[in-house]
């Protein structure tokens, strides 16, 4: 081993430094392979990725998120539990320490550029007055308290107080950890509940809120004769970064990308050049006197392009996160000493007053507009989910020799105690509940008569908007029975990571929308319901985007559907996209949604549906219900004697029944008597019901498919405007051989039929009912919260 020894000609100070210590000279050429950092930085990664994935999996059943079981990991790897054994002492030696911390603060630098291509800013605008005081209150009064209970565990702990020691307790306090946040939510299903799309909204404030504490307070304390000029810099960053680099980089963007001829594959360059940019920006901010991590987040929120975005967080997001940011962690959790605190009862006490002022604040700021106490105090526990960010602060600390080991570990297991138990009360409170929140009324045929009828219309483009509202216009919605629709405007996740359901105001004396430029999509969608609001007031609307992947789309549907109780849901029918040579995407939806629905679905094809005011003044609409039987007739049925009260429609109901009786008495027989006995006493009932009214009840035989085509085409004569028809219908003679040519299983046989023959001018609408409408024991529960927490 050579060693080289510098010396200092004016205090005569020595230092050695051996040189091959980078030096790979392997098992059988060095003396000792553990002097070699190489070496060592290999082993270490390995094995805390593979200590920090055992706990993960171990914990998963508990929900827990990756930042506990990583900190959990570096703790079982310290001096409190097994790092005083020679093994780990020897895989993680002294002088490892900063090689370690070095990759660590990359990797940290890296995540999160990385978690600000994932926050989407812009959202923050449609947050609700509720969520910015929540935000607010969830920032001073941990703030104050933190800072009471450090001075409190000084004396406890008989330690001499440090004056900026009270400004970390407070900041950790104060912060909410936005991804962990989000990540707990899609783990539990309650990410578009109403309260789980509350605490998302207050989290991201709480988040950007902490940025800036950090940014501006920070430097400020620690160092007051450079603060001002510290804080000056930063702002000028950013202030640059905003109006001049993003600026610039949409220029570039605009005039080299590529992405649409290449399928939005960007070049290697692109990414490159990115990443230098996030290593640039670091380094403008930690010489300005701030820290490298507000470089790289202003960067990664700048970022113009989503898609890029979106191409960096596929291709790096794995390798940061899940290969270098373990050992931040392991950094973090070999620095709490457990034995360090000698009195762990006082320890516990600091900690569980230490988790309380974040859920107090929610809990009075929640009540005071009249939030439910439960879901109040839920959403105080979800907020005090503490993230990355928390760390961060912690370890500012102790680099600065502010924190002491005891203070140090008491306020870093008060954060993992805090994130830890979020997942298991949120479990436990609605969950226990979950059988107790029952609802009825999720198809239309078991809606109680002068209920409201809660409706979800999905639209994927502006285009099936006229279709959807004029479908709307003609179910009769009056005073005595009116009508919610949520307007869910369907948009496919192509930046942030993070999901999102943005709800959009609307009001019937005015309209916010029209007060705003309508250049997007989704102002297009709102103002056209807006404008059916207003025109009808039996009618109330509640727009909303959904902005998620397209793999997962369908279960932010279902989950919206359930929280706000929906009845009926209306999907778009695109033809277009039942051509094998062409994009499925959409089709694959509605066959998601149909099979995880928690309420009747209707697909409308629409053939140019027209609306009231067209009709001429002796003019009516024809609706045809085309009842074969089976619960989706019946469902079918239900919706069309809700149409039936409306003055321009005139209804025919076409029961076509088999020219001969079945012979067949196999397995089925059974199910068909029983279907045939609901099918019979229905109609029945809807006859003696609807006696006098606009309407034509026509019964025909048919004994196959063919001779159920024949009919049609007779029925076309009469200028069908909507054909109504259930999705699956009984065996029966009537449908014979039409299943062999079903392109569309999301339609049916029958629906197939209606949308694809030439012979059929109507729009048509296809109605599947709930699978529990029929009071089976087994039907699912709901609750506002709750999704499918097992």
């Amino acid at each position: 081993m050579s060693l080289v020894v510098f010396q200092n000609h004016k205090n005569y100070s020595n230092a050695c430094l051996i040189l091959n210590i980078t030096t790979a000279n392997g098992l059988w050429k060095a003396e000792n392979p553990q002097i070699e950092s190489i070496y060592l930085l290999l082993a270490q990664l390995a094995f805390v990725i593979f200590l920090t994935r055992l706990l993960y999996f171990i914990l998963r059943p508990l929900h827990q998120p990756r930042i506990v079981t990583d900190i959990l990991g570096g703790l079982l790897l310290g001096p409190s539990f097994f790092g005083k054994r020679k093994s780990i002492s020897h895989l993680f030696p002294l002088k490892s320490v900063t090689t370690l911390e070095t990759i660590a603060y990359m990797a940290l630098d890296f995540y999160v550029f990385l978690l600000g291509l994932e926050m989407d800013v812009s959202s923050i605008q449609h947050a609700s007055k509720i969520e910015f005081h929540i935000a607010v209150a969830g920032a001073l009064v941990p703030m104050g308290v933190g800072s009471g209970l450090y001075f409190l565990s000084q004396s406890l702990l008989h330690l001499p107080p440090e004056p900026s020691g009270c400004l970390f307790w407070g900041l950790t306090l104060t912060v909410t950890g936005f991804p962990e946040v989000a990540r707990i939510l899609e783990e539990l299903r309650l990410r578009h509940s109403e309260g789980g799309r509350m605490a998302l909204s207050t989290a991201m404030i709480s988040d950007i809120c902490s940025w800036i504490l950090i940014a501006i307070v920070l430097p400020t304390r620690l160092s007051p004769q450079n603060g001002a000029f510290a804080v000056t810099t930063t702002i000028a960053f950013i202030l640059i970064c905003v109006y001049v680099v993003r600026p610039f980089l949409v220029w570039i963007i605009r005039r080299t990308s590529k992405s649409n001829e290449d399928n939005n594959v960007y070049s290697d360059y692109y990414l490159c050049f990115v990443l230098i940019g996030a290593m640039l920006c670091s380094f403008v901010t930690e010489v300005s006197g701030t820290y490298s991590i507000i470089g790289a987040f202003v960067f990664g929120i700048i970022m113009p392009d989503r898609e890029l975005g979106a191409a960096l967080i596929e291709r790096f997001e794995d390798f940061v996160s899940g290969i270098m940011l373990p050992l931040f962690f392991a950094i973090c959790g070999i620095r709490i000493n457990l034995h360090s605190v000698d009195d762990w009862f006082l320890g516990g006490t600091i900690v569980f007053l230490a988790s309380l002022p974040k859920i107090l604040s929610t809990l009075l700021v929640s009540l005071f507009y009249h939030m439910p106490f439960q879901d109040s105090f839920a959403l105080g526990i979800l907020l005090n989910t503490k993230g990355i960010l928390a760390l961060v602060i912690l370890n500012f600390g102790w680099d600065k020799k502010i924190l002491q080991d005891p203070e140090y570990a008491v306020i870093a297991v008060t954060m993992v105690v805090m994130t830890a138990v979020v997942s298991v009360i949120i479990k436990i409170i609605y969950y226990s509940s979950a059988c107790s929140n029952e609802y009825e009324g999720r198809d239309i045929q078991h809606t109680k008569q002068g209920a409201e009828l809660r409706i979800l219309a999905c639209l994927h483009s502006v285009e099936n908007a006229p279709s959807i509202i004029n479908l709307l216009s003609f179910s009769n919605a009056t005073k005595q029975s009116p009508i919610f629709v949520y307007a869910l405007h369907l948009v496919e996740l192509t930046g942030c990571a993070s999901a999102m359901l943005i709800v959009h105001n609307t009001s019937k004396n005015g309209g916010t929308v029209q007060s705003r430029i309508e250049n997007t999509l989704s102002d297009q969608i709102i103002g056209a319901f807006e404008k059916f609001e207003n025109q009808n007031t039996a009618v109330s609307v509640r727009p909303l985007t959904s902005v998620s992947p397209r793999l997962t789309m369908h279960e932010d549907v279902c989950f919206l559907a359930e929280d706000k109780r929906i009845a009926f849901m209306i999907l778009p029918f695109h033809a277009l996209h039942c051509n094998p040579n062409s994009n499925c995407s959409l089709c694959e939806i509605n066959l998601n949604i149909l099979a995880n629905a928690p309420c009747s679905v209707g697909i409308l094809m629409d053939k140019g549906l027209r609306e009231p005011a067209m009709l001429d003044r002796t003019g009516l609409m024809h609706v045809v219900i085309l009842f074969i039987g089976g619960p989706d007739d019946r469902e079918a049925l239900a919706f069309a004697r809700r149409m039936l009260g409306h003055p321009l429609v005139q209804l025919t109901v076409l029961r076509l029944l088999p020219g001969r009786k079945e012979s067949n008495r196999g397995p089925c027989f059974y199910v068909n008597q029983r279907q045939n006995q609901l099918d019979a006493e229905y109609v029945n009932e809807f006859r003696l019901k609807t006696a006098g009214e606009n309407v034509t009840y026509t019964e025909k035989m048919s004994n196959n498919g063919e001779e159920t085509i024949e009919v049609l085409k007779e029925m076309e004569d009469e200028k069908v405007d909507l054909y109504i028809v259930g999705k699956d219908v009984t065996a029966s003679p009537v449908t014979a051989g039409l299943l062999e040519w079903c392109d569309c299983p999301e339609i049916g046989a029958m629906g197939d039929l209606l949308v694809f023959s030439d012979f059929v001018r109507g729009s048509v609408l296809i109605v599947e009912q709930y699978v529990g409408a029929e009071g089976d024991a087994g039907a699912l529960s709901s609750t506002a919260w709750n999704g499918e927490l097992d």
